[in-house]
């Protein structure tokens, strides 16, 4: 029940003082102050047993060695190898040691961060004197060599005698650590679907779980007693709750306290009570969600994120070993911002999978949190923590690319052969200055180049001597890239780029001639090479920028670009090594490439226009975003480029990005179900969740495509007909 002093306040309603204000402050700090001392006094009753976390949050096997991450991945694109194990050491004793400060005690259980477990890991943890840590139960599945587990029709774990039990993993001989693994579903109910609920109905619904569990046991035979783990984020569950869960917590806490099947324990006491446990071999890199650590590396924006901390680290190192001299204050201060800069939620963030509301927030303080690692110890910052690692957002264009097409690239604009086109407007923005050069910034590909042609607002004899032009493009998966144009790192303001340019093409104006050179370190351009295709007249520039030429001879992205990535540019115009005026003026260009080879066509599917209401009567949203004819599809061919299965689907609305997703998808979600076998009756009918929809028997499916924005995947049908995800490659 509400008490004062806050009670009179929730009566009053509104018009609020701030002597009222100072009240609700008053009482959150006593609050916050009462929080670390019950827990201390609940834990020294035996009635809890509070668990420790790494100093900063860290992934504890990235910072062991990025290279984990290819194990769960193996086609992810992985940055420059980070390795430094000492670090997630330190972490952990840190970590043991704050629990020491509050608690008076030494910690038994440790969830690392976000879940991170690997086997490389087990040996920081048994030396810090832990006796057992947590992870997710994708993690037990991939190390029994399971590709997951499977549940039956009513969310049961069929597997239930390999899921619901410790196991231990062991570095060689020395003393084993204890392992639980979270039951997904169960876990997720609690911290996501059941605030949806009434408070007494989810508490029953969490009951007949646990239940169900237990008669799946008896069903295998299987000797007990088992152990049920639910482990959840608390700040994505209780906020969402009517009046913060109390309704579900009381209910369930009494349901658990009546129930004679069902026994509540700590997960130290149970392993007092049950020492004898199994034993994994080899503990499979993953997370409390994932068998894998996707989330927090592979996209460019986090791989770069990486690479700003390797060269911090790196940087760091030679004043740890003495190699160059500092205080051991100066060192301390510098341990203390490295540390910060290895926590998880930087990397959370980065890339198109998570948005945190205010990404570029989160960069600018990642990259000041570097800066002060370089600051600690009297380093100057380098001019690359300046650029930021998430691309700035890409306005809209005055017209989108239309289709393909491939101009004469002569310096003499036809209407027709630039009727394609996509076009940004510069003169007359709102971003305009009086000394603008740009007047317009033409954009397009054909299946061998992008074409880029520059309207400049005078000819090019009368812009003056010295005028040079620079076109800037970041290809994905690059080594090295730049957030500064050639100059602009000197000027003041500097001209940031928004994205990291892997590649800068130079135009000499005198001499109508270009070249093209790939990103070096620190700022630096290298290997030069001859463009073939540029021209100027009149007020025009067009060039071609073959897609072989934005690879990265020696690297794996040596090819360039291919089908379905986004390809980001800008241009930049300078003079006398000063930057003057850059196009697109709000922010740089993006396209997702199209289909780079030749394809050989299998189907083509023909869709009438105007059927996009499905089987009934559905109309679109209401929002405009949602443009008419946006879900109308026009053609599905299906077909072969010579390494990858394409499909193609083109519709009679525009494919617009309204929210930025990564791929350049964002209205529009799509399916492909496959059925591989062509027996009657294998596979699955009813098609992925949400969809509200089953296929005859007939026709159920084996494997289906699902592309969107932000999740895409590939799925196939398991031995209980359930979908699972599987590893591939998909553009």
């Amino acid at each position: 029940l509400a008490q004062e002093p806050l009670n009179g306040l929730v009566e009053k309603g509104e018009r609020f003082t701030e002597q009222d204000k100072q009240v609700v402050f008053d009482e959150t700090r006593r609050i916050l102050a009462e929080i670390l001392p019950l827990h201390a006094r609940l834990q020294q009753a035996g009635q809890i047993e509070v668990t420790m976390t790494p100093y900063a949050h860290p992934i504890l096997p990235l910072l062991y060695a990025t290279d984990l991450a290819g194990i769960g991945a193996p086609e992810a694109t992985l940055p420059q190898r980070f390795s430094f194990p000492q670090d997630g050491i330190a972490q952990v004793e840190r970590g043991v040691e704050r629990y020491r400060e509050i608690f008076g005690q030494d910690p038994k259980g440790m969830w690392p961060a976000e879940g991170a477990v690997a086997q490389e890991i087990v040996k920081m943890v048994s030396d810090a004197g832990l006796l057992w840590m947590a992870s997710g139960e994708q993690v037990l599945a991939r190390s029994l060599g399971l590709d997951g587990f499977t549940r039956d029709s009513r969310e049961t774990v069929q597997e239930a005698d390999l899921l619901y039990r410790p196991y231990y993993v062991r570095y060689r001989d020395e003393r084993p650590v204890a392992i639980l693994f979270r039951d997904l579903l169960i876990s997720d109910k609690l911290g996501f679907t059941y605030s949806g609920m009434p408070g007494k109905a989810a508490a029953q619904d969490l009951l007949e779980r646990v239940h169900a569990i237990h008669a799946r046991l008896q069903e295998e035979g299987a000797e007990g007693p088992h152990l049920v783990s639910v482990i959840l984020d608390g700040e994505n569950a209780w906020q969402y709750y009517e009046n913060d869960g109390k309704e579900f917590l009381h209910e369930m806490y009494r349901l658990l306290s009546e129930d004679e099947t069902i026994q509540t324990v700590t997960p130290s006491e149970y392993l007092a009570l049950y020492p004898e446990q199994r034993e994994i071999e080899n503990l499979w890199p993953g997370c409390w969600f994932s068998p894998d650590f996707a989330t927090w590396i592979g996209e460019d924006e986090e791989n770069l994120g990486w690479e700003y901390l390797r060269r911090t680290r790196k940087m760091l190192d030679a004043y740890l070993k003495g190699e160059k001299a500092a205080t051991e204050e100066q060192v301390a201060a510098a341990l203390d911002a490295m540390y910060a800069a290895e926590g998880s939620d930087w990397f959370w963030w980065f890339g198109a999978d998570q948005d945190s509301g205010d990404d570029p927030a989160f960069d600018l303080m990642y990259r000041q949190t570097l800066m002060d690692v370089y600051r600690a110890v009297g380093e100057e910052t380098p001019v690359w923590l300046s650029a930021p690692i998430i691309p700035q957002a890409s306005p809209p264009p005055a017209r989108e690319v239309q289709g393909l097409f491939t101009p004469s690239v002569d310096g003499v604009a036809g209407e027709e052969e630039w009727a394609a086109a996509g076009f940004y407007q510069e003169r007359g923005g709102a971003m305009a200055r009086a000394d603008d050069v740009i007047e317009a910034l033409y954009y397009g590909y054909d299946q061998e180049s992008l074409y880029v042609r520059l309207e400049m607002v005078r000819p090019w004899q009368e812009l003056g001597e010295e005028l040079e032009i620079f076109l800037y493009l970041g290809t994905p998966g690059a080594p090295q890239a730049s957030g500064f144009s050639r100059y602009g790192a000197q000027m003041e303001p500097p001209t940031v780029l928004g994205f990291g340019a892997s590649h800068e093409v130079a135009v000499d104006v005198d001499a109508g001639t270009a070249v093209i050179s790939v990103a070096a370190q620190d700022g630096a351009w290298a290997d030069p090479q001859s463009l073939d295709e540029a021209a100027l007249a009149g007020a025009t520039l067009e060039l071609a920028v073959p897609f072989d030429a934005l690879g990265t001879p020696g690297t794996d992205s040596e090819r360039g670009p291919r089908t379905g990535d986004t390809l980001t540019f800008l241009a930049v115009a300078s003079q006398r090594e000063r930057d003057l005026d850059v196009a697109p003026s709000i922010g740089p260009a993006r396209v997702v490439l199209p289909e780079l080879q030749p394809i050989t066509t299998w189907l083509t599917v023909a869709d009438p226009e105007g059927d996009d209401h499905g089987p009934g009567s559905y109309t679109y949203p209401t929002d405009p975003v949602f443009d008419p004819g946006a879900f109308d599809l026009r053609e599905f061919v299906v077909g072969t480029d010579g390494e990858d299965l394409v499909f193609y689907f083109s519709f009679f609305g525009p494919l617009n990005n309204p929210w930025g997703s990564g791929s350049g998808l964002a209205v529009q979600a799509l399916d492909v179900y496959v059925d591989t076998d062509g027996v009657p009756g294998s596979g699955r009918r009813l098609l992925l969740p949400g969809r509200n929809a089953a296929l005859p028997e007939s026709q159920a499916w084996d494997v289906v495509v699902w592309a969107e924005g932000w999740t895409p995947g590939v799925y196939q049908v398991d031995e209980a007909g359930q979908p699972k995800p599987v590893s591939t490659g998909m553009n």
